[in-house]
């Protein structure tokens, strides 16, 4: 694990370091840290992926916490985000950017090791699930296919929007991404140029694909029926899969 600490304040710096450091021992993990001083910093260092967990303060001399996640989120919309803060102030706002955690300071061993613990199983799942890099406004974008909610043609290029409404211009081609997201049970192509999330459709019917986030998308006609058929058999699987993973946690 690659976790970055990014805070003004030394002592909040050595302090988070220490408990971090402690988990590594008591659970035989191999951690990495990275400290940072300032946003500006580490935001000027950050690439995509780059770190399991990201503990980022909020009030900060310059660039604050929330600045430095808006800037993050831009290229790496999985980054797992903790700010810490001593005022519950900005907490709407951290929130409003679906960062994983927010601790108040200074931050407590006991929080910590519950933070990390979480973050382990979670990191533990995602990296078996497949990403997809492009490029977007000259910045190397990846997105958990998970998180995407569509691709569609726009004019020459591809549009790729994502559960949380981001929308993503690149010049990589449709038959390109629909290559790479057939390979995944969970996408649907309903014609010629675009391509939906299933866990993301609400209803098919009258030659209408009907999405989560409201949009209405059209769907080949002649193949209305058998497009639903699909999305019908995909949901059932879903939630038998769902109820299959739950007794085996009840169980275990």
């Amino acid at each position: 694990m690659n976790i970055a600490i990014v805070d003004d304040e030394q002592i909040e710096r050595d302090r988070l370091s220490g408990i971090i450091n402690e988990y590594s021992r008591l659970n035989r993990l191999e951690i990495s840290l990275y400290t940072f001083s300032s946003a500006e910093e580490f935001v000027k260092a950050y690439h995509p992926y780059a770190y399991t967990l990201i503990f980022l303060d909020i009030y900060m001399p310059g660039m604050t916490g929330i600045e430095a996640a808006r800037s993050i989120m831009e290229t790496d919309r999985a980054a797992m985000i903790i700010f810490l803060t001593s005022s519950s102030d900005h907490m709407p706002e951290a929130f409003s950017l679906h960062v994983y955690d927010y601790i108040s300071k200074p931050a407590g061993r006991e929080r910590i090791f519950k933070v990390m613990d979480d973050a382990l199983m979670r990191t533990t799942k995602a990296r078996s699930e497949s990403i997809l890099t492009f490029i977007s406004n000259r910045q190397t974008i990846a997105v958990r296919y998970s998180e995407i909610m569509m691709v569609r043609t726009s004019g020459r290029n591809l549009e790729i929007v994502d559960v949380d409404g981001e929308s993503y211009v690149t010049r990589l081609a449709f038959s390109e991404a629909e290559s790479r997201l057939s390979a995944d049970n969970r996408f649907l192509t309903l014609l010629r140029g675009i391509m939906v999330n299933m866990d993301h459709i609400v209803d098919i019917r009258d030659g209408v694909c009907h999405m989560t986030n409201g949009e209405s998308v059209a769907v080949n006609v002649k193949n209305s029926k058998a497009l639903a058929a699909t999305w019908q058999n995909y949901r059932i699987g879903s939630i038998r899969a769902e109820r299959k993973e739950r007794r085996n946690k009840d169980n275990g």
